[in-house]
């Protein structure tokens, strides 16, 4: 099984009671598994991309001095054809698909 590493972090101007309800918003437009109001994680999965079989991943909600941050870890679905260059372009697509839901989440609030 493949380690997990961490793939992203975003950050934001405001504070993680803000960007968690926003996070699990964004995240049910994707594959949202279980969300943790308490430890502010969020399990769910990508789907498969010419790069890569998906992955399993974790983002979490943490504070920061100026706001908040939200990082990502994640492990490879499958191993058969793998590649670390495939798995970074993925997690790219991943990074900028999460950021443009919940950017849109956030703006909802504001």
């Amino acid at each position: 099984m493949a380690k997990e590493m961490e793939l992203f972090t975003l950050s934001y101007p405001q504070g993680p009671d803000v960007v968690w309800p926003a996070l699990k918003r964004a995240l049910a437009t994707m594959d949202l598994r279980e969300a943790d109001d308490s430890n502010r994680t969020a399990r769910f999965s990508t789907g498969m991309s010419w790069t890569s079989w998906g992955e399993y991943t974790l983002g979490r909600v943490e504070p920061e001095a100026s706001g908040s941050r939200v990082v990502v870890r994640g492990r490879p679905k499958g191993s058969f054809l793998t590649t670390n260059v495939g798995e970074k372009i993925h997690a790219s697509g991943v990074r900028r698909d999460l950021k443009q839901a919940l950017d849109t989440a956030l703006a909802d609030v504001i």
